[in-house]
């Protein structure tokens, strides 16, 4: 196109040269507002293809992060469930071991390890990066449908409070743990396997160390017993607060499904 112009340029120049070179003054006025309104013309013409242009890629852009934000909402649901069945085995893992301790059928190198089989569990990271970046580069103003953006504030700071109560609720559940295995005498966590497999049998030897699972009228049976009971308690917190984060992305996730046409019946 700018050749195109360039060339009609050249040919109304070529024109007016000629016409002033004949003396006919009106013909070259009316052919150098032509040569003006053509030039209105081209610019308005590049205007409208720039914004054109603009538009195009703000849509193109708009249209990938939506499918970002669906995509990190697959990954959220996926996560939620994996933590949801973990939390499921540590209660079942917990429940189990309340029943092997009291018939005492197993020996205490097996309970405490069973013990940190029932305690692990993975933090909960929420899967929000296309969010983040939407918020800390300025391009939330991008996300033209009103009604996904309200949705995703409103879950993602419903989320962030959740998270805040997951993790307090960890906190203190590593706090209760250590306060039994740290400050028993003779609790013995020299028997979880990944320290013993670290220590030489002379100190192994040394270090205080005592059945208290055979005891179970002693202050350590009883305090284990009940952080088996707190475990089970927290995990099944655990599980029902990831059903609120589940509940809170219910609708930015169906609203996302439809804006990049993967809607479901």
């Amino acid at each position: 196109m700018i050749t195109n112009q360039k060339q009609m340029f050249k040919f109304f120049r070529h024109i007016r040269q000629k016409l002033l070179e004949e003396n006919r003054f009106s013909k070259y006025l009316f052919y150098a507002i032509g040569e003006i309104i053509l030039v209105v013309i081209g610019i308005l013409i590049a205007l409208q293809i720039n914004n054109w242009n603009e538009n195009k890629k703000k849509n193109d852009s708009e249209s990938l992060y939506y499918q970002r934000l669906l995509e990190d909402f697959e990954l959220e649901k996926a996560s939620i469930s994996a933590l949801k069945e973990d939390a499921d085995q540590r209660i079942k893992h917990s429940k189990r071991l309340i029943v092997e301790l009291n018939y005492g059928t197993k020996d205490k190198y097996y309970i405490m390890n069973a013990f940190l089989k029932a305690f692990r569990s993975d933090a909960y990271v929420p899967k929000n990066v296309t969010f983040k970046d939407l918020i800390s580069s300025g391009n939330l103003s991008i996300i033209s449908d009103l009604t996904i953006k309200n949705s995703l504030i409103q879950f993602y700071g419903e989320q962030e409070n959740v998270l805040g109560q997951i993790n307090s609720n960890r906190d203190e559940k590593v706090k209760v743990s250590f306060d039994v295995i740290n400050n028993q005498e003779g609790f013995g966590i020299q028997e979880f396997d990944y320290l013993k497999r670290q220590l030489e049998p002379e100190i192994l030897e040394v270090l205080p160390n005592y059945n208290w699972i055979d005891d179970k009228s002693s202050e350590t049976y009883k305090r284990f017993q009940n952080l088996l009971l707190f475990n089970i308690t927290m995990s099944d917190r655990d599980k029902q607060h990831l059903d609120r984060i589940s509940n809170f992305m219910e609708t930015p996730y169906r609203l996302l499904q439809k804006k990049c046409g993967q809607e479901h019946d």
